[in-house]
Formats: structure tokens, sequence, C-alpha cells
């Protein structure tokens, strides 16, 4: 064989490389629901609906205070949230979603009336480029999303464990990625993430009692900070039905402004203002997944705070979803 035969043999097996390794690899008995926090950028297929009801149970038993320790709460504070994920297809590379929450909140032997409607979110994604998990093409996607205040925020009366909301018409937008890993076992590695930022929202409007911890007689706003928030999601498939996932997430957000005025002990209306330090968490959400059918999956998993947050939570969240599509 000659030299250039060889040369032209050696190119024939660099262009074909790629293509012998997508067809070693299959979709076919690989399903997953998705981790617990990270989004997915792919979109829905115009046309096409899926659903899934979200129960997370968070108990907070800490605090992290401004310099990073650790203080044990006096009372724990136990939260129930049911959560329902409507997605739609409008186009084969825009989603839309409606996120519908309502929780329950008990602490020191007392609870909120019931299950409050807490804050709502609308938000639409659409795919930028389509990946390719056979070839190791990375999805990519944006994501805008707009809050609606319809929890119950301030004028909480005598049980402050009402108030479910923020109150904060907070917009954000973000960057989705995601691709496959193909493992020398034949499974694949799924990975995505989500860098999220969100700018600081306009004033929201305190009367009386509030999540803000504000008295009766107070009067005034709130100026929210800006917040920043990125999480690493992975899923490995074990076979058609079962999968291990992974989530990794940070937040930061500037401090919040309260300004207003209240009445001080002699009956007096005096001016209040409180600047609250900026915070930041981490945490990690370990889950298992259940795959039923292409239509049809289970997810149960815990997050959990990580030591390092500032004036933030210490708290462990086991939750559990369900997946439908149609």
């Amino acid at each position: 064989m000659t030299l250039g035969n060889r040369a032209a043999g050696m190119l024939l097996v660099v262009m074909l490389a790629p293509a012998v390794g997508a067809q070693a690899h299959s979709l076919e008995d690989v399903r997953f629901t998705g981790p617990l926090l990270t989004p997915s950028p792919s979109t829905l297929p115009q046309g096409s609906f899926v659903a899934q009801p979200y129960w997370i149970q968070t108990h907070t038993s800490g605090r992290y205070d401004g310099k990073g320790d650790r203080h044990a709460l006096d009372d724990s504070v136990d939260t129930s949230l049911l959560s329902l994920l409507l997605s739609g297809g409008i186009t084969d590379r825009l989603t839309g979603e409606l996120v519908l929450d309502s929780a329950r909140t008990s602490q020191g032997g007392q609870h909120s009336g019931g299950f409050r409607l807490a804050d709502s979110t609308l938000r639409l994604r659409y795919l930028l480029r389509e990946g390719d998990a056979l070839n190791s093409k990375s999805a990519l996607a944006v994501m805008l999303g707009q809050s609606l205040p319809t929890g119950r925020h301030d004028g909480l009366g005598d049980n402050l464990l009402n108030g479910q909301g923020e109150g904060a018409w907070r917009s954000h937008v973000s960057l989705l990625g995601q691709n496959y890993h193909w493992l020398p076992n034949g499974r694949p590695l799924r990975w995505r993430w989500q860098a999220r930022w969100s700018p600081s929202p306009r004033d929201v409007s305190v009367h009386g009692r509030s999540v803000y911890d504000t008295d009766r007689s107070f009067h005034g706003h709130l100026s929210p900070g800006a917040a920043f928030s990125a999480s690493l999601g992975l899923e490995y498939s074990i076979n058609a039905n079962w999968a291990l996932a992974l989530d990794l997430s940070a937040s930061r957000q500037s401090g919040a402004v309260l300004d207003g005025t209240a009445l001080d002990v002699e009956g007096q209306r005096e001016h209040v203002r409180c600047h609250d330090g900026a915070s930041r968490s981490f945490s990690i959400a370990p889950a298992l997944e259940y795959n039923v059918s292409d239509h049809l999956g289970f997810l149960v998993g815990v997050q959990a705070s990580l030591p390092g947050g500032r004036n933030s939570a210490a708290y462990i969240s086991p939750q559990a979803s369900m997946t439908v599509s149609f």
C-alpha cells in the first residue's frame, strides 16, 4: 500500500468514526423524568402537553447568619407545598409553562389556615439550538419568566403563617443547556445546566403584619434585591425504567430595603428603615427516577441545604413528583 493510500485510509477512518460511534448507541431503552431542580432546555412538540404535580415537604431547623455560622431555630418550621407545573407546546421551538403553588405551614404548635395560595409563575422557553444525544451536540435554550404575586404577603392579622407570598412582580431570564455523555458500559449520563438572573423588581407595598416581620401599624414598601442562581443536573440511565439523578445549586440575592412608618410606644408615627444583608445559599438534591413509559414517570428525592450559606435557611426537603405527557 502506498503512502497516499495509507493517508486516504486513515482519513476515511477519522471521517467515519463519529458515525460508527453514533450507531453504537441508542436511545430506544433510555428514559428520563428529569432531575429535581434543573429545568430542561428541550421544548414540547406543537400541540402536546405535560402535567407535573409535585409534593414538597420542607423542614427548616436553622439559619445561617451573615458570617455563615449556623444557628438552630427555637421552633422549627414545616411547610407542605403542592405544586403543579403545566407545559404546552406553542410551536416546536416555543413552550409555555404555568406553575401554581399552594402551601401549608406550621411552627411551634401553630399552623396556617389550611393550604394557602402561594405566588404563581408564567414562563416561556425558546429552543435556540436542538441537541443531538448520539453525537454529543448540546441543546441550548433561553427561558423568560414572570412571577405573579398571587400569594398573600401582608395584612396577615393574627396569623403570620398565612403569608405564603412575596408580593413582588419578579421577572427572570435563564440560559439552559443539555448534553449526553456515553459511558463505556453503553449507558448515557445526561447533564444539564441553568444560569438564571432576576433584576430588582419594583417596590412591594407593605401594610400591617407581613412576611417581612412588620407590625400592625406599619405602612410602607419593600425594595427587593436582584438575584442570580445556577444549577447543574446529572442523570444516569440504569435501564429503560430506572435512572439516578443529582442536582447541585447555588444562589445569591442582593439585600432588600424596608422603608415606611410605624407607631412607637407613645403612639407617635416614626420612620422605619431596615436593610437586610445579601444572602446566598447552596444545596444538593439526589433523586431516583422510575419511568413507566414514554408518557408516565415518577421522581422521588430530597433537597438539602449545604454549609456556606449567608442569611439563608438550613433545611431538608423530601420531594416527589409525577410526569404525565399527552
